[in-house]
């Protein structure tokens, strides 16, 4: 009888600390060969049959929205020939990537998987070898999502957030249960997308000029009103439920009204971790919605952001744009009925 034939995993290197190596100065950059994942962890040549493709070198601070599409057009266009995808990145902002290629690949017939570490790999202690591992483990599994793999989560790629400098479970999913769990075997949790034969979409609409700040104790509305007539979209990161300053000069509804009325979006999302956007339950939040803000739910400010781009690459009209923020595309939004 003849062994069952090995999935094909194809590995997608970005950088990141996994990747990096000391720079002789005290610091750490990228090296400039991803195939030293491989000799590093051999292990994995018995979990799948591994192509590497390394697609840029970079610290994950200077990945720039750009490169998103980048990574997204590379493994749509080789989705055909691979059973699975790892992609290795940065921490710092693979909340943002994980998001953004939920949004820019769509209707999975496979899973993509990122994941990084908080040690380099050749450091003692890392990280960087279990996550490697469970990550390509995962992409052999019955899944078809886009998800991000750190130490014993498997979170939905929209849900994730880096919660810690320090921690090894340095991502958490927010406001949602995620997609499964990792001990001495890995167990996916309901409800999640299974493998099949669906036709994937590259939806590589991304619209970069987006600006996010939030709302903090002093702030001028004359900030809103700059980066409002400066970009063609606005994340404000609000208190609690979405609440706004909204008395007397520092009103921040005037500057909202004003860049509505231009047609530029202004998203509210909530700084809280935990819990949704409730703009209706105060006056604070109330005047801000009436003044045209976009409540974001219960979406991470990441994802909002990533997420107003990504319409902004398809839509400008103002309705359009509000109907497609509220609508869950890729499980960004918890939808009720």
């Amino acid at each position: 009888m003849s062994k069952p034939q090995k999935p094909r995993i194809l590995l997608v290197s970005t950088g990141g600390t996994i990747t990096m190596l000391s720079d002789g100065e005290g610091g750490l950059s990228p090296c400039a060969d991803a195939g030293m994942l491989l000799e590093r962890v051999p292990e994995l040549r018995a979990l799948a049959v591994i192509d590497v493709l390394p697609l840029v070198n970079v610290d994950s601070s200077n990945l720039q929205p750009g490169l998103w599409v980048r990574l997204a057009q590379a493994i749509y266009e080789r989705m055909p020939f691979y059973d699975g995808f790892v992609v290795t990145h940065g921490t710092d902002t693979m909340a943002y990537t994980a998001a953004a290629l939920s949004f820019l690949l769509q209707e999975l017939p496979k899973p993509v998987v990122i994941t990084g570490s908080q040690v380099p790999l050749e450091d003692l202690g890392s990280d960087g070898r279990s996550n490697l591992i469970n990550a390509f483990r995962v992409a052999t599994l019955d899944l078809a999502e886009v998800a991000l793999v750190f130490g014993s989560l498997i979170i939905r790629g929209p849900r994730a957030k880096k919660t810690s400098v320090f921690d090894m479970q340095a991502f958490t999913s927010v406001n949602a249960p995620p997609l499964g769990t990792i001990g001495l075997s890995i167990r996916l949790q309901e409800p999640y997308r299974t493998r099949s034969k669906r036709k994937p979409l590259l939806r590589a609409f991304l619209d970069p000029d987006v600006a996010m700040v939030p709302a903090y104790p002093g702030i001028r509305p004359a900030v809103v009103e700059y980066l409002t007539s400066t970009h063609r979209g606005l994340v404000l990161e609000g208190f609690g439920s979405g609440n706004l300053p909204t008395e007397g000069e520092a009103s921040l509804c005037p500057a909202i009204a004003a860049a509505t009325g231009r047609g530029v979006p202004v998203v509210v999302c909530t700084q809280c971790m935990v819990g949704s956007t409730e703009m209706e339950l105060y006056q604070v939040g109330r005047a801000a919605l009436q003044a045209g803000a976009i409540p974001a739910m219960d979406m991470t400010p990441e994802t909002t952001l990533v997420k107003l781009m990504w319409v902004l690459g398809q839509a400008r009209d103002l309705p359009t744009v509000e109907s497609m923020m509220l609508k869950s595309f890729v499980g960004e939004v918890h939808e009720t009925g």
